[in-house]
């Protein structure tokens, strides 16, 4: 990747392509594994599918991010980020109690999975001369896997409804978690302000964690 770089229009649509798949895969295997503790509510409601139009969250999939992109657009450089319709659950249904735990992880860490997939593409891309087009798939990989990183982080913190508060809340008794479940209905604009006063931490937590995946694969860190 020696040329002068992607413009910002262009690493927002690597990104955009990287969100819409990573959250119809995210959204899958919370189903898939959901299916494998026990549970068929997914299953039964046609979700256990990669189809994205069973995926699909019309603000969340597609204005979000368009909006964001299209802010991209006018030189407003910023994250594209956006969510899938979640896939329901029954946890009274898991043959074990602790399927919650694993069915709220089974998302961000199939992000993560295909943040190391792309970085790998990545890091085989590298191996071969060639011009615009090679530079450009890569650049591609480097993006997607950017976003899934980002997804992988940010569904972890543990605000409702994140599956970070899903692990959480686990291990929570009675009046704790009670108290706990009850900032769901504000978890939005708690994550939009957590967002707004210290995305720059979430920011460099990812760059990080970029970084280190990336020299695991023999590449210089970007971010």
């Amino acid at each position: 990747m020696r040329g002068m770089g992607p413009s910002q229009v262009e690493v927002s649509l690597y990104m955009l392509v990287g969100l819409i798949l990573g959250v119809i895969i995210h959204e899958y295997m919370h189903g898939y594994v959901a299916y494998r503790m026990g549970d068929p509510t997914a299953k039964r409601a046609g979700r256990l599918t990669l189809d994205p139009m069973a995926h699909v969250d019309p603000f969340g999939t597609l204005i979000l991010p368009g909006m964001l992109f299209l802010l991209s657009l006018l030189g407003h450089g910023t994250f594209i980020i956006g969510y899938a319709k979640p896939v329901p659950i029954n946890p009274f249904l898991f043959r074990k109690p602790r399927g919650i735990i694993w069915v709220s992880l089974a998302g961000p860490l199939s992000n993560l999975s295909l943040g190391v997939v792309f970085i790998g593409i990545l890091r085989l891309l590298t191996l071969f001369e060639g011009g615009g087009f090679l530079e450009r798939a890569a650049y591609t990989c480097l993006f997607i896997a950017y976003i899934n990183l980002l997804l992988f982080v940010f569904n972890l913190i543990p605000i409702p409804p994140l599956d970070g508060s899903r692990v959480v809340g686990y291990f929570l008794r009675g009046e704790a978690r009670r108290a706990y479940q009850s900032l769901e209905p504000y978890g939005f604009f708690l994550i939009l302000v957590l967002v707004m006063l210290f995305g720059f931490v979430l920011s460099d937590i990812v760059g990080g964690l970029a970084n280190l995946i990336l020299r695991a694969f023999g590449l210089s860190g970007v971010f």
